[in-house]
């Protein structure tokens, strides 16, 4: 559908009044695309083109005069226009070999008519018909919107939304995950596909994540690939994208693309949230935790579903508190966040448990495998967490972290809540959200609160404390 819905110079020379009309330089360019049709008789009048105008001229005000001629030649050249048809009669019987060469050099179509014609009839032929395919391209769009809205109630993965966005723009598609990969459709030789993935991977992780619009990464002088992420609540879910060769990104595609876009963040969500909603053991298992029950190695491992009897990886306990500065409408952060957290911690090597209570968020960050760097993998995470609930939520929100000791017994679990629990206490007096860093503030936590002893503190060590 997006091949055909823009009007070129080759469409226009196949019109009828064109029939006596031919291009005498410049053929390499009949496939740009006309925008409008403009008559133009002067360089100095060339300020008010936009790009991708056609000229009708009769050579009134330029003739057979080599400067003017030329001036008035590269400046529709500056403009971005996409060629010259010029009428040969009295004011410019043949068109000289210095305008000939020019637009040959700048792949230029420069067109004559033999005959006289009417510019007002070539005008509004070339307009209506660039209006009629512009609003056909809008009605296909339109169809293609509501086909792919179909499909997303369906359970057929992507693989049949994948073929319709390829069926709307006759190129190479793709949808790349940073956790499985890319799927593409059609399908690719192995080869192919593993160095176009390897490429979008190394692309896409140094992205900005704030990044919504459509990116362009070129492959060759002819080929590029014109992405766009799939964002939900301000988390990267995925990129979706195409293989352009030889040709460029027009409005229709852009559209396209950004309708498929929209229904597989609409997909993916909604495939987090019904996961979400299977983890009732997770919840379980942190109001337990919260209430400090004790509870054996192997009922965790039960309520986490972790197969066998064999080591734990280290893992983290981490408590997220946030408010904001105006107590309007809801504080609390709402709990589809969980599955945006646990697709960003799983992404960076945890196997995640959460749960959502008010204005908390409860993790077990597992460790999938031993990391190397967990500490720095963990700074990574609560940087993307605040930015996403600032996103969300705007600048007055406030995001707190208690993050625990790293442990490897899941039957202490109950006290890494609490240590993680403990640096949240503390976060105003410590610049650290992590239990391991606060110090003297380690002691304070497992003092008895009674009214006289927090007095007794307060006045002889107050001081050292603050």
């Amino acid at each position: 559908m997006s091949n055909d819905w823009r009007l070129n110079v080759a469409d226009a020379m196949r019109r009828p009044l064109f029939q006596h009309a031919r291009v005498v330089a410049g053929s390499k360019g009949l496939m740009r695309p006309v925008r409008w049709v403009h008559i133009l008789e002067s360089a100095e009048t060339g300020k008010y083109l936009n790009g991708g105008e056609l000229i009708l001229s009769t050579g009134m005000w330029f003739g057979e005069a080599r400067e003017k001629r030329l001036a008035y030649l590269s400046e529709l050249i500056q403009r971005q226009a996409v060629g010259l048809c010029v009428e040969l009669g009295t004011y410019i019987p043949q068109i000289p070999d210095d305008m000939l060469e020019m637009a040959d050099h700048h792949q230029f179509p420069l067109i004559v008519f033999s005959q006289p014609v009417r510019f007002v009839d070539i005008t509004l032929d070339l307009h209506e018909l660039i209006i009629n395919r512009q609003l056909q391209a809008l009605r296909n769009l339109e169809a293609y919107s509501r086909g792919l809205q179909q499909l997303s109630l369906r359970s057929q993965g992507f693989g049949k939304l994948l073929q319709a966005f390829h069926d709307a723009v006759q190129t190479q598609v793709f949808l790349y995950t940073p956790e499985s990969g890319a799927q593409y459709a059609p399908p690719l030789p192995h080869a192919v596909q593993s160095e176009l993935t390897q490429l979008m991977r190394s692309r896409f992780s140094s992205e900005d994540p704030d990044r919504s619009s459509a990116g362009t990464l070129l492959l060759s002088e002819k080929k590029q690939i014109v992405y766009q992420p799939v964002l939900a609540m301000g988390h990267l879910l995925a990129y979706v994208g195409m293989v352009l060769y030889e040709r460029e990104a027009d409005e229709y595609l852009l559209l396209t693309l950004d309708n498929t876009v929209n229904v597989l963040a609409q997909i993916l969500m909604r495939n987090m949230f019904v996961e979400e909603q299977k983890r009732d053991a997770e919840n379980r298992l942190f109001d337990e935790l919260i209430a400090n029950r004790p509870m054996t190695e192997e009922q965790m491992r039960s309520l986490l579903g972790l197969s066998g009897s064999g080591s734990t990886p280290s893992y983290h306990a981490i408590i997220i508190s946030v408010f904001h500065d105006k107590e309007e409408g809801d504080p609390s952060p709402p709990h589809d966040l969980t599955a945006v957290f646990r697709s960003l911690l799983g992404r960076l090597g945890f196997r995640p448990y959460i749960r959502c209570i008010g204005n908390r968020f409860y993790l077990l960050a597992v460790e999938k495998h031993a990391l190397p760097d967990p500490r720095q993998r963990l700074d990574k995470a609560l940087r993307e967490i605040e930015r996403i609930f600032r996103q969300l939520f705007g600048s007055g929100t406030h995001v707190r972290f208690g993050v625990s000791r790293s442990g490897r017994r899941l039957a202490d679990a109950a006290g890494h809540v609490a240590e993680a629990e403990q640096a949240l206490a503390f976060h105003e007096e410590s610049p650290s959200p992590y239990f391991a860093d606060l110090g003297l503030f380690r002691l304070l936590f497992y003092v008895p609160q009674e009214p006289v002893l927090t007095a007794f503190i307060d006045d002889y060590l107050g001081p050292l404390i603050r």
